[in-house]
């Protein structure tokens, strides 16, 4: 059976003396990666791939570390990582853009979700705007529930789509941003968010509303969620650009 690098599969390996254990070390001629043979601390690209998967449905990061074998440390640091690449965009081009200029069968609709961090005293907003013709996370924004939150909701959203017209319920600060031209307001009007939110709600072990899988800080909370919505938007927008 042949030695073959963790990285790129190479067979073309040669042995590069011994680690600080003892251990064997080798080395990839190819691209130069050392690496210890049967290391368990080394995931495969199939194992990664999979734990990205978990990491958007409804699964916490205990149980992702019992179905996988790995350890909370490993599967934190390597959660932060995929994290930290989210796009403030998430993800939405200028091309993806002029699409949803384009198809405007329905108003974009706006609506907040409750979470928390750490105790369910410290309430945290997620204000999404949603493209039910695309069905595309167009902007979002954590923090309070008032005015000041709103204006921030608000110069997040693409600067192109705010001629659109928007749908929201009856909440007092969404009147504060959005121009009365462009706006109509009743329950009846919010139906695609609700259901998108209930998909969230599905789909984020963090947002259950009887969940032992909260966010424990706000810059994780905060990641986490952006990273959820980013990466819905890439499935959506696989289908349509």
């Amino acid at each position: 059976m042949y030695t073959s690098c963790p990285s790129c599969c190479s067979t073309n390996i040669k042995k590069n003396g011994h680690t600080y254990y003892g251990k064997q070390n080798h080395q990839c001629k190819d691209c130069q990666r050392q690496f210890v043979l049967n290391n368990t601390h080394t995931k495969s690209k199939t194992i990664k791939t999979l734990v990205k998967d978990c990491l958007k449905e409804r699964l916490s990061l205990r149980a992702i570390c019992r179905v996988f074998n790995v350890s909370i440390t490993w599967l934190q640091a390597f959660a932060h990582e995929l994290w930290n690449e989210t796009p403030k965009d998430l993800g939405l081009s200028q091309k993806a853009i002029r699409e949803v200029n384009k198809v405007q069968v329905f108003g974009i609709q706006a609506d907040e979700l409750w979470s928390f961090v750490g105790k369910k005293t410290k309430k945290r907003w997620i204000w999404v705007a949603y493209d039910p013709g695309m069905r595309l996370v167009i902007a979002h924004h954590i923090g309070g529930r008032g005015k000041k939150a709103a204006k921030i909701f608000w110069n997040k959203i693409p600067f192109a789509l705010r001629a659109c017209h928007f749908e929201t319920d009856h909440w007092e600060a969404y009147k504060n941003i959005i121009p009365a031209d462009q706006h109509k307001v009743g329950k009846d009007l919010t139906y695609y968010i609700e259901g998108f939110n209930a998909t969230i709600r599905a789909r984020v072990s963090r947002l259950v509303r009887k969940t032992l899988s909260f966010s424990k800080s706000d810059k994780w909370h905060n990641l986490a969620i952006a990273w959820f919505f980013w990466q819905f938007n890439i499935e959506r927008l696989e289908h349509y650009i």
